[in-house]
């Protein structure tokens, strides 16, 4: 898929809630506006080793405020720390929140306390395996391999707490 086709896929499906694509390795960062435009009402976005989403930064996704859901893993290494808190604190109804450390620009993200999590209640953060290090940033040989997590903190806000997990596979 390119970001024509994904042009043409906003025409055609001009109400569509859910989105996920992976391994569209054509798209490229100007998808991001292309999908806020397309779809400002989208519930969910699952974009997973679609080319270089992410590597300039995720500003244009901050307009699908409808957001519940949102995964970014492996779209390019542009997502900045403090994407979590904005994240919340732009899209109101975001709910879930799934990134890859190897997307971070600062190489981590900051974790929002409780009271600045918004309607936030899950938080999913991935590790690539070392062997895999360089997996988001090659992406040539990114498009040839399936991704594999080392391990994949879980953080889930309840009415009176934070839970933090590590779970040692693939979320």
């Amino acid at each position: 898929m390119t970001n024509n086709d994904l042009v043409i896929l906003t025409q055609n499906c001009s109400e569509l809630v859910e989105l996920s694509l992976v391994g569209c390795t054509l798209l490229s960062s100007d998808s991001q506006l292309i999908i806020s435009q397309g779809w400002p009402g989208l519930i969910s976005l699952h974009l997973e080793e679609c080319g270089d989403i992410t590597a300039y930064g995720v500003t244009s996704l901050f307009n699908c405020i409808a957001l519940e859901d949102l995964l970014l893993r492996h779209n390019g290494p542009g997502i900045p720390r403090n994407f979590i808190l904005d994240a919340a604190s732009k899209m109101p109804m975001l709910r879930l929140v799934s990134l890859d450390l190897c997307d971070a620009s600062g190489g981590d993200f900051e974790i929002p306390d409780y009271a600045d999590r918004y309607s936030l209640s899950t938080v999913k953060i991935t590790k690539c395996k070392s062997k895999n290090r360089n997996l988001c940033h090659n992406l040539s040989e990114a498009r040839r391999q399936s991704s594999v997590h080392k391990e994949s903190l879980v953080l889930v806000w309840n009415s009176k707490n934070l839970i933090r997990t590590v779970v040692k596979e693939r979320l």
